[in-house]
């Protein structure tokens, strides 16, 4: 469930398209419950999860620095949001919640969606609204430490990518392994 971020780290993904919407092990409590949080978008805003009910989210934790995992997923995504088309992408919001808030400013984090031309919106807080928020969805980090970049740390961290709902629950987990196409296609399923 975590993949250690080498050189970009792409945050996303879980439960695999052939498992629709089967959890994986320590996963059972995220799939339906419905959740809300409060933290700032790269606007500076309050943001609240709830104010976007009516609208399909896909939720995923990174962080800017990440070597593959994080632009790996963002990439993918921009593939998933062309198959949607121009009626229904616009009615897709991506959160990327920032792990790294030390590192992660509004700026940044605007300045970093933007190149991956998606429906996006980066979120950051405290480190402890962000462990809030990592922890209601069983998502996790760990900081390592390292001598091989000059960032001086980088973040091992779940990979899962959490579909939710127009009502507001999370209605299913992709993988980093789960093909654009299929992604496309579980979305317009809901």
């Amino acid at each position: 469930m975590k993949r250690l971020c080498l050189l970009f780290v792409i945050c996303a993904f879980g439960a695999g398209c052939d498992n629709q919407n089967k959890p994986s092990a320590g996963m059972e409590g995220v799939i339906n419950p419905q959740r809300d949080f409060t933290l700032h978008d790269q606007d500076g805003q309050v943001f609240h999860l709830k104010d976007h009910r009516g609208q399909m989210v896909l939720l995923f934790f990174g962080y800017t620095t990440c070597p593959d995992v994080c632009p790996t997923t963002l990439s993918k995504l921009a593939r998933v949001y062309a198959l949607l088309g121009e009626r229904m992408a616009p009615k897709v919001l991506t959160l990327f919640v920032t792990i790294d808030p030390a590192r992660d400013t509004a700026q940044k984090l605007k300045q970093y969606l933007q190149y991956f031309k998606i429906n996006a919106m980066g979120l950051f807080g405290t480190k402890e609204e962000i462990d809030t928020v990592v922890e209601s969805y069983k998502a996790t980090y760990n900081r390592v430490e390292t001598n091989s970049s000059a960032l001086g740390y980088m973040f091992d961290h779940t990979d899962y990518l959490y579909l939710i709902d127009a009502q507001g629950k999370t209605a299913h987990l992709f993988h980093p392994e789960d093909k654009a196409e299929d992604m496309a296609s579980i979305i317009k399923g809901l």
